[in-house]
């Protein structure tokens, strides 16, 4: 077992259970690692304190995997963890009210670089860069077998390209069966989305904004609403089903506006009351503005601005001037619906910056409800950069 010492006393940060260990943390080593080496983590005294993997493409050198150091990395250790995975989405079946489920949620389940979506029964895996496919793909056969012996209906796997820092996969691959030729209906509730685990973004489908979408289901009788940033339309049928008079949908990208048409038409949707659009978010707004429309709910659930720590000045400013421009299409008394998912920026880095953007509009916001994503997308408590989705429902007079 290979050895890493820390330069830094993070041993208190470690056995409360915060699952990285920066490179800046550990004292220099000479020795070359090769990503996804199983290590052992110690205190800068040299006592055993943890085991993990290494990655040597990220600013997270070691992913911690069992704060016990004697506790192999074996059969009986993978076996707690899905077990324990499996069986909090099956005590949480119910409140789901879905096929679509994330079965596996990295750092959360105590698995962390791992991600696992299940599309009614397609398993979806995603790496969170080469280091954790390097680890954990030689596991993923049994991953998928221990969750099928849970009762979790795991027929078809596929594996996405790879993210973050040291990616090297372009296209993904066929973990069971072939790879998938047509898009995965799932069910939410009384709605229906097509889902692209193929092309898609992240694993085809955002399932940590269930709930939410849910509030605006509820919250959507009778108004208009206008969604941004709108990938496949996943807010928008909400807004619908829920009674929305008319619903606006706006998304760059002409394949995700033509899937968000057939998401409408799948739930018997008219789309008479439908407005689609191809557009960049920021310039709809600023032709919404000139043209004075309003609307008396606004959306906004856009892609990460924040990639890394070094881009964090410039997504909150992004952030601040979406908050301005989506605030002054907002009719008086009307509701913004607005969300981050920067695991680098903070709830209350957030929370600034939307409350500096309304109030360069001249507007008053008071905070509804606050909300992240769903029991599904677990977070231990010492481990807050895990809290990545911020989502605010905001009144504004």
């Amino acid at each position: 077992m290979k050895r890493l010492r820390l330069a830094k006393d993070i041993t208190r940060h470690i056995l409360t259970g915060h699952p990285w260990v920066y490179r800046h943390a550990l004292a220099p080593d000479g020795r070359r690692l090769a990503a996804g080496d199983e290590v052992l983590v110690e205190d800068p005294r040299g006592r055993p304190l943890a085991r993990g993997f290494f990655d040597p493409d990220s600013p997270i050198a070691v992913r911690v995997m069992s704060r016990d150091p004697d506790q192999a990395l074996d059969d009986e250790w993978l076996e707690r963890r899905v077990g324990s995975a499996v069986a909090l989405r099956k005590a949480a079946a119910t409140h789901l009210d879905s096929d679509g489920v994330r079965l596996i949620h990295g750092e959360g389940d105590f698995c962390p670089g791992l991600v696992v979506d299940l599309y009614v029964s397609l398993a979806v895996v995603r790496f969170d860069g080469s280091a954790a496919r390097a680890f954990w793909r030689p596991r993923l056969s049994q991953v998928l077998a221990l969750a099928a012996s849970g009762g979790v209906p795991v027929e078809r796997a596929w594996a996405r390209p790879d993210e973050g820092k040291g990616a090297r996969t372009a296209h993904g691959e066929a973990l069971l069966g072939e790879e998938p030729k047509e898009p995965v209906v799932i069910r939410e509730g009384n709605a229906q989305f097509e889902v692209d685990v193929v092309h898609g973004q992240k694993t085809g489908f955002f399932l940590d904004q269930r709930d939410n979408r849910l509030l605006v289901h509820k919250l959507a009788a009778g108004a208009r609403v206008l969604n941004l940033f709108a990938y496949t339309g996943g807010f928008s049928v909400a807004a619908a089903l829920g009674g929305a008079r008319q619903v606006t949908t706006v998304d760059v990208a002409r394949p995700a506006i033509e899937v968000a048409r057939r998401n409408l038409a799948r739930n018997e949707i008219p789309l008479a009351g439908q407005e689609l659009v191809i557009a960049d978010a920021l310039e709809f707004l600023e032709g919404a503005m000139e043209r004075r429309r309003k609307w008396d709910m606004v959306i906004c659930d856009p892609p990460s601005f924040a990639p890394s720590e070094k881009a964090k000045p410039r997504a909150l400013l992004a952030y601040r001037q979406l908050a301005r421009a989506a605030a002054s299409v907002a009719r008086q008394g009307g509701l913004l619906c607005t969300a981050s998912c920067s695991s680098h920026v903070t709830a209350d880095d957030f929370w600034a910056q939307v409350a500096l953007g309304v109030s360069e509009t001249g507007r008053t916001a008071r905070v509804l409800d606050v909300r992240g994503a769903g029991v599904d997308h677990p977070v231990p408590p010492s481990f807050p950069e895990g809290r990545y989705l911020k989502f605010l429902l905001v009144h504004l007079t």
